[in-house]
């Protein structure tokens, strides 16, 4: 019943079933198509960030394969992160180093691969169109700047088909060349988590960087819009007592419209208020940190508190499912303690330098010059793995 109230509701606050399936068949497709060129030409092994050897050990593992390649992220960069380098073949202004450097990188190729190179450039592109102009959480769903998100929404798509008509190179590369990876992904310890973690770390938008402290005193938001901004904090699960402090709402109207949602009454009891929790597991810590970073993200797109909400909670349960530790009521608070003091903050880790959550109240204090994250300290192998090794033992 969850899913259909969201469904029903036009927004570009969570992500098409039809689209996260786009991106998810994208990362396939784009991998493959990298794996049939790497074949013929592994000189193009820099221009795709990705070696022969490595997408062979990536097909040959298909339980992590399929962790990564079914999540609704693109598990693929763009080759061109800044707008000034799309400038030199779409404007026709002058090359940028970086186009330079990529068309130098990519070696002469035969007529066919020239031919998939020029589709799949096009496929990549129309899929970032598509996806910008239908979720307010694109640039980190595809791993782009938010300038370059500005810089494709304004292009129409006849233009830049004909830009990419003019050029001999990929558009895309793969996202994760981390050594630490790959041998993660071969020793069957990539869970959701580390894809998290990874995709926090391949971004090119850092949470530290991005807005927190907005109104949350005084949102001004019409009645219609309280109201299904209310069904669908309900529809995530969110308390009905939730939804009515946040948005003025009436309490037994509220309880009526979770039980219309879900079937049941809405829990009651004591709510969240530790913060220590967040960083208690390496678990809660990286979770906690991806719906930080993607809220944010949100926040610098445009969309307000509760839109901001909605649409990371929808994120974060499209990649972590049944093994969702930050719920909605969770990530209500969680956004809202740290937009209000300091007892949490955000740090990057001493090692990647990704941003994740540090804790700095009374019961505990990270310094941030002491900090490694959970991925650099093995922390995060798969809940499978963990199985098997109690089983062993």
């Amino acid at each position: 019943m969850a899913i259909k109230t969201l469904n029903a509701i036009e927004t570009s606050l969570t992500l098409p079933t039809f689209l996260a399936e786009k991106i998810q068949r994208a990362n396939y497709s784009l991998t493959d198509v990298m794996h049939r060129v790497l074949t013929r030409y592994e000189g193009a092994e820099a221009a795709f960030a990705v070696s022969l050897e490595n997408l062979e050990t990536f097909n040959q593992h298909a339980a992590p394969k399929a962790t990564l390649m079914n999540m609704p992220f693109l598990a693929l960069l763009p080759t061109l992160p800044n707008p000034r380098d799309w400038e030199t073949f779409v404007d026709d202004v002058l090359v940028s180093p970086t186009v330079a450097d990529l068309a130098s990188n990519m070696p002469a190729v035969d007529g066919m691969i020239s031919r998939d190179i020029f589709h799949y450039n096009c496929h990549y592109v129309t899929l970032l169109k598509d996806v910008l102009h239908m979720n307010v959480l694109a640039a980190p769903l595809l791993g782009i700047t938010f300038e370059l998100a500005e810089y494709l929404t304004t292009k129409p798509m006849r233009q830049l088909e004909a830009a990419i008509g003019r050029i001999k190179f990929p558009l895309f590369k793969w996202r994760f060349e981390d050594t630490l990876f790959w041998k993660e992904y071969c020793t069957g310890w990539l869970s959701n988590e580390s894809v998290a973690h990874y995709l926090m770390r391949t971004s090119q938008i850092p949470a530290s960087a991005l807005p927190y402290k907005d109104s949350w005193s005084h949102l001004r938001l019409e009645r219609a819009e309280r109201d299904e901004f209310a069904r669908l904090f309900m529809a995530q699960g969110c308390r009905a007592s939730t939804a009515v402090d946040f948005f003025n709402l009436n309490r037994t109207t509220a309880r009526t419209i979770y039980k219309q949602i879900h079937g049941v009454s809405s829990p009651v009891g004591c709510r969240t208020k530790s913060l220590t929790w967040y960083v208690q597991t390496a678990v809660n810590r990286v979770q906690a940190t991806f719906v930080v970073w993607l809220y944010r993200c949100a926040l610098q797109n445009g969309a307000n508190i509760p839109e901001a909400l909605i649409a990371t909670n929808d994120i974060a349960a499209n990649l972590f499912g049944d093994d969702l530790l930050i719920t909605a009521d969770r990530a209500n608070h969680l956004a809202g303690a740290m937009a209000m003091d300091s007892r949490l903050s955000v740090a990057p880790c001493r090692s990647c330098k990704t941003d994740y959550v540090l804790a700095n109240e009374q019961g505990k204090i990270e310094l941030a010059k002491d900090f490694v994250c959970p991925g650099c300290s093995y922390s995060l192998k798969s809940r499978l793995a963990s199985k098997q090794k109690k089983a062993k033992s």
